[in-house]
């Protein structure tokens, strides 16, 4: 189950960007198209689950700790993004700029109510884990605010989908701040910054995509909780290149038989000490 949710959650991300890069639709549509995809994945998920039995108890933690929230955080962030610019108001940039600020207050009170289970999850600690993310579980931490979301037993816990929302409320608020930014920069919109033009990629870019899968999966950006699909968007945009479909590369990289499957972290490895060998002998 676990290679399993794995390769749904890359397909989900490679539909997702190939549905951004679609220049007939508009905003709204883009924003549908989003939580159509988002909403299939996750209904083919949860088939995969209550007919799945997890052989062990751990496999059935990280699944509902980890892996879940993946999905359901997307769900949450576009529905909340798409609600957010529904609202938004037509009046004069202190109306946007209220507007925007009601909402990260909205984030600060769900954060507020659930901040003891975020610093759990920020510690990476395991000692509730069998409290928290296995299915059936009642003897609850009477201090750990819980937020009910699906009823569906055979694919919740109390607490996958408030993990879920910490991660999309952290991308949500980034938008915000950065919308609340660009207002006082005069800007209505809350476009992306511009690219640094003066950085290029000139290596393989199967490298860069092998880069990428190595900073998602080793969880050193915003916690771990940026997926893929940003961190492969901001690669493109800082070194001015387009990877195509990442999903597609990544399983060639998985298929490699003679070389290392991990060509361009070994070059980037052996590098780094030839030089550190070279300092030190000076």
């Amino acid at each position: 189950m676990i290679h399993q949710a794995n390769k749904l959650y890359e397909q989900l991300v490679e539909q997702l960007r190939e549905a951004e890069n679609q220049p007939d639709l508009s905003p709204a549509q883009r924003r549908e198209k989003y939580l159509q995809l988002i909403n299939a994945s996750i209904a083919e998920l949860k088939l995969r689950v209550i007919h799945h039995h997890f052989d062990k108890e751990q496999e059935e933690i990280h699944f509902f700790k980890y892996l879940k929230p993946r999905f359901s955080s997307l769900l949450i962030y576009h529905s909340r993004l798409a609600l957010i610019e529904l609202k938004k108001p037509v009046g004069s940039l202190q109306d946007l700029r209220r507007h925007y600020k009601n909402e990260l207050r909205l984030i600060r009170v769900f954060y507020d109510h659930h901040v003891q289970l975020h610093q759990y999850m920020l510690s990476e600690a395991f000692f509730l884990d069998a409290r928290l993310f296995v299915r059936g579980n009642s003897e609850l931490p009477y201090h750990y605010s819980t937020s009910a979301v699906d009823t569906d037993t055979r694919f919740t816990t109390h607490y996958d989908y408030v993990v879920a929302r910490l991660q999309a409320n952290q991308r949500l608020r980034d938008y915000l701040l950065q919308a609340l930014r660009n207002l006082d920069e005069g800007h209505l919109e809350p476009a992306a910054s511009p690219p640094r033009k003066e950085l290029s990629w000139t290596g393989p870019k199967v490298h860069l995509i092998e880069l990428a899968y190595g900073l998602y999966e080793s969880g050193h950006i915003n916690n771990g909780t940026t997926d893929l699909m940003e961190i492969t968007r901001q690669l493109e945009a800082l070194f001015q290149v387009k990877l195509g479909n990442v999903y597609r590369t990544f399983q060639e990289v998985r298929q490699r038989k003679k070389d290392s499957r991990t060509k361009f972290l070994d070059l980037m490895r052996e590098r780094l000490l030839q030089r550190m060998d070279e300092l030190d002998g000076n």
